[in-house]
């Protein structure tokens, strides 16, 4: 996410300005055009520059260090003032961009090399592989004692194993595939499958055209579809069966979120799969329900226990519950659902801080300041200074 210049967080380094004063005709205009995605050194002024965007969107780096080893990013919006000593520059987010920069008449610019001299770097937004085309996806069963012999074709195969066991042998390397593994055979990797004696196995099958640079990260090795692997792929499966607008698109979003959980597999955790869609469709009714009613009751104070009570559900269950499915203990959504609703609060006006406090269900409004400073860094009056800036 990123900063704009309008976050308190700018304040240290400097602050919004609503029009140039009236002697904007004495300051000493200079116009920089930007095209580069990085920097390799700073300006600094001795006395304070004025600092507005005239085309594009542009990126502001700064740094108080005085060897500028540390720094930070904001996108500058409206009309900004930076304090005199703070070392800056601009990065072009968009493909071009220009900035002004006005100040006194006698200020002292000075150029200041990156730490160590290495580029500050704008990463881009940009995909770093397309899932260009896919050719076909089926749903197979094969009864025990199926052998295929093999093949190779110049595009990606993923098989997803739905019940049962299958063997495959990848460039006469062998791979077992059980209840929830999928893999991939890369373009020109022949590949043979079988089933085993009196064991049958189901299994879908994509075949699809992918322009991937790193793809020995998702070759030659067998995955065990985890919770958000899973999703996706029913997300693809139940998107295939209809007829809507942009399905096809869709479906093509679904695949690549798959490829990209994959290529994620080594660096997130893991959530189970729910034993049977029985169970998942359980799980999602109850976490619904349970979320309904934490939002419909979030004026209140209301324990752990007492959803539990209500729902007929242990609090381990509930805790397995809500990190399996969002990722979070109860107790933190909670939290967070309660603060998030307090800037909204603070925001609209309509209520001081103490009354959000109490409105909210915390005990006190210290404790309010002190969950409100550590969840989003500053404290609930300073938050209500900083909205109208």
């Amino acid at each position: 996410m990123f900063n704009r210049t309008t976050s308190f967080i700018f304040n240290k380094y400097g602050e919004i300005i609503s029009e140039l004063n009236q002697h904007h005709d004495k300051l000493i205009e200079s116009t920089i055009r930007l095209k580069e995605k990085y920097i390799r050194e700073y300006m600094s002024f001795d006395k304070d520059v004025y600092i507005q965007v005239q085309q594009g969107i542009v990126m502001l780096v700064v740094s108080m260090d005085e060897d500028a080893a540390e720094y930070e990013k904001f996108v500058i919006h409206r009309i900004i003032k930076v304090k005199a000593g703070v070392k800056f520059n601009f990065i072009s987010i968009s493909s071009t961009s220009r900035v002004e920069l006005l100040y006194t008449y006698g200020a002292k610019k000075t150029m200041i090399p990156t730490f160590n001299k290495v580029p500050v770097t704008y990463e881009r937004l940009v995909p770093t592989f397309e899932v260009k085309e896919i050719f076909g996806y089926y749903y197979q069963v094969r009864n025990a004692n199926y052998i295929f012999p093999g093949e190779k074709h110049n595009y990606w195969e993923l098989s997803f194993i739905d019940h049962g066991t299958l063997h495959t042998n990848i460039d006469g390397k062998d791979f077992t595939l059980n209840n929830f593994d999928l893999i991939l055979y890369a373009p020109n990797q022949f590949h043979t499958q079988s089933t085993a004696d009196r064991q049958s196995c189901s299994y879908l099958t994509i075949l699809f055209e992918m322009d991937l640079p790193d793809a020995q990260r998702i070759s030659n090795r067998v995955f065990n579809a985890h919770r958000d692997i899973h999703n996706a792929l029913n997300n693809f499966i139940k998107v295939s069966s209809n007829e809507t607008f942009y399905d096809n698109e869709l479906m093509l979003c679904y695949l690549k979120e798959l490829i990209v959980k994959l290529l994620q597999y080594d660096f997130l955790s893991s959530t189970p799969v729910a034993s049977t869609p029985m169970q998942q469709r359980f799980e999602n009714e109850l976490l619904n329900e349970i979320i309904i009613y934490i939002n419909e009751n979030i004026y209140e104070s209301f324990t752990i226990e007492e959803i539990c009570h209500k729902f007929s559900i242990s609090r381990s269950s509930l805790q397995t519950l809500f990190k399996n499915n969002l990722s979070i203990a109860p107790k933190q959504y909670i939290s967070d659902l309660k603060l998030n609703k307090s800037k909204l609060l603070i925001k609209e006006s309509m209520y001081t801080i103490s009354e959000i406090s109490s409105k909210l269900g915390f005990s006190s409004i210290h404790y309010f300041s002190r969950k409100f400073k550590q969840q989003f860094g500053i404290t609930p009056t300073d938050y209500a200074k900083t909205i109208y800036n």
